[in-house]
Parts: C-alpha cells; sequence; structure tokens
C-alpha cells in the first residue's frame, strides 16, 4: 500500500508532531498489515519535504519492511546495536529515504530491551537528525525474538497507533492502549486507516450497478449526479 506524503492526512499528522515538538516517533499497531509501514514511509517523505532530516528506523522484528537501497552489506565486522543510517526503500516502493534496518543479532535485540539503551541510541540519532520515526511490530506479534512495540514507544517522544477500520477489534485496541499505558509511553493518537472501506461516493455509485443493464439510462444519469456531488466528499 503506497500513501502519498502528500495527502491531507499525512500533512495533519505532520503537523501535530511538529506542533508537539515530537522529534522522534513510534508508528505501531495491534496487527500486522495495517498499514504501519506506509504510515511511517509517507510520514518521512512529508518531514523531508518540510525541510526536516529524517532518520527512519525499522525496529519491526517480526516483519522487517526496510531494505538496504545500495547492498553494500556491513561495512564493519564488530557486533553493533545498529548499522550506520544508509539509504533505504520499502518494499514494493521505489522511494529511497535516509533509514536504518531492523537488528537481526539476538545479542544486539536484547540489549535493546534493556532501559535505557534504545534511549541512547535515539538520543544519539537526534543529534544528526530533526526527526526520528520508528516502525515498530505490531503488538500481536511479540515473540523471544523481537522488540516489544510498547518499549519503543516509551523510548520515544510519542507514539501513534493505527488502526485498520473493519479489521482490528475493539478489544485488540484496548488491549494495546493498556499496553502502552503501562510502559508509560506518550500516546499522540489513533490514524484510522480505512484502506478497505470505500468512501460514501464509491458505495453509492457502486450501488447503481444493480440497475444495469435493464436501466442504464437511469443507472447513468445517477452515477453522474453522485460523481459532480460535491457533498458526498465531504469527510463523515
Amino acid at each position: 500500500m503506497h500513501i502519498q506524503e502528500t495527502s491531507v492526512e499525512i500533512d495533519r499528522i505532520h503537523s501535530q508532531l511538529s506542533d508537539k515538538d515530537i522529534r522522534s516517533v513510534a508508528i505501531t499497531s495491534a496487527n500486522s498489515g495495517e498499514g504501519v509501514s506506509s504510515i511511517s514511509l509517507a510520514l518521512a517523505q512529508r518531514s523531508l519535504l518540510a525541510g526536516h532530516s529524517t532518520l527512519l528506523v525499522d525496529l519491526n522484528i517480526y516483519h522487517p519492511s526496510i531494505k538496504s537501497a545500495l547492498n553494500l552489506g556491513d561495512v564493519t565486522s564488530e557486533p553493533t546495536l545498529f548499522k550506520q543510517p544508509e539509504l533505504v526503500y520499502l518494499e514494493n516502493t521505489s522511494i529511497v529515504v535516509t533509514g536504518i534496518s531492523a537488528p537481526t543479532q539476538r545479542a544486539a535485540i536484547m540489549k535493546l530491551r534493556q532501559h535505557g539503551v534504545l534511549e541512547q541510541c535515539i538520543q544519539e540519532w537526534k543529534k544528526s537528525f530533526d526527526r526520528v520515526i520508528i516502525d515498530t511490530s505490531p503488538f500481536n506479534r511479540v515473540n523471544a525474538n523481537n522488540i516489544t512495540p510498547e518499549r519503543v514507544a516509551a523510548a520515544c517522544d510519542g507514539c501513534l497507533v493505527i488502526v485498520l477500520a473493519g479489521s482490528t477489534t475493539e478489544s485488540m485496541i484496548v488491549s494495546a492502549i493498556d499496553k502502552l499505558n503501562s510502559a508509560s509511553a506518550h500516546i499522540i493518537g489513533c490514524v484510522l486507516n480505512d484502506r478497505d472501506n470505500p468512501s460514501l461516493k464509491n458505495e453509492l455509485i457502486r450501488e447503481t450497478k444493480r440497475l444495469r443493464p435493464h436501466f442504464n439510462w437511469l443507472a447513468n444519469h445517477l452515477e453522474s449526479w453522485i460523481s459532480k456531488n460535491n457533498f458526498l466528499d465531504l469527510e463523515v
């Protein structure tokens, strides 16, 4: 799923982060596939358009999505928590930003779970970048090889919870929020992803197809009227 960095929704998120002076933000969700990686990338692009140096960090150990754009490999054989920032891209996109791919060494992952370690890494990144955006694992995919999303969120200035409309249940959201609150994470808000929900205008146009083929003239008239109706474009 590709999200335009110039969309109104991404612009609103960017504005909220800027207004609240949130320089490091964790983006998470209850389940995988809710759009966390896509929103993280779009937000990174929007931040760059605003003239802010931005670093996109992949801490979704369950399903890493950031890939190296140059494929240079490790520049050192010594074990480190993170690779150096490099040009990266998101799977199924051609958009390149500065980022850090997910750590793979178990020793590094275990160390990052310790209080203060990830916080120190973020503080170091903030010396070189205006904003740090971190893609986390989903709450329902936490295992022995992961860094919990609430741990990452607690280390950042704030966090956003992505909710996929029609998929994420209320109990899933409540459970995620409870874990974030228990970790003393600063929840900025929730972002509703209506990717799978058609707009009212599109749904009405789809319903006109029921009139075909017997009432083509009426279906064409209604579809044209609905398409030109600006009222149906308003957000509810």
